[in-house]
């Protein structure tokens, strides 16, 4: 989906979830600074981060990956949700490494519960966008 079919609040997840990458890797300057860390330790922070965040944007860019690489292109709707979903699951994703290290700052202790929380949600969106696709083929086959 091109820039200009994206809706307000697509383009306000997508800088946010810039924002919480940048956020992130400052702190983990900060905890490096402070903590005297090597290199090597502070690569191993952000290579991950690095990863994950440019694996879910190509998802979004590219949705057909998710059938596949060899798939068919998707169209309408389909493409519409799993561009949705993919941007959605990029900004949990982002936000569930970010929470935690932003408490850790302030000196707060983080509830074990607090990652299978964010899990439930990236599955939630995972199902509910793929929900919206059933939704949409089987209404397009009637």
């Amino acid at each position: 989906m091109d820039k200009r079919g994206q809706k307000a609040w697509e383009a306000v997840v997508e800088a946010v979830a810039v924002m919480a990458v940048l956020a992130f890797f400052g702190m983990q300057i900060y905890y490096g600074y402070m903590y005297e860390r090597s290199l090597s330790a502070l690569l191993s922070h952000f290579l991950p981060v690095i990863l994950l965040y440019a694996g879910m944007t190509m998802l979004q860019m590219h949705p057909e990956f998710l059938n596949g690489r060899n798939s068919e292109p998707l169209k309408g709707m389909v493409k519409i949700y799993a561009i949705r979903m993919a941007r959605n699951a990029k900004l949990l994703l982002i936000l569930g490494m970010l929470i935690p290290s932003a408490a850790d700052l302030l000196g707060i202790e983080m509830n074990a519960s607090y990652s299978i929380f964010i899990m439930m949600g990236i599955l939630g969106n995972i199902g509910w966008y793929l929900y919206r696709i059933y939704q949409y083929n089987s209404k397009k086959k009637e």
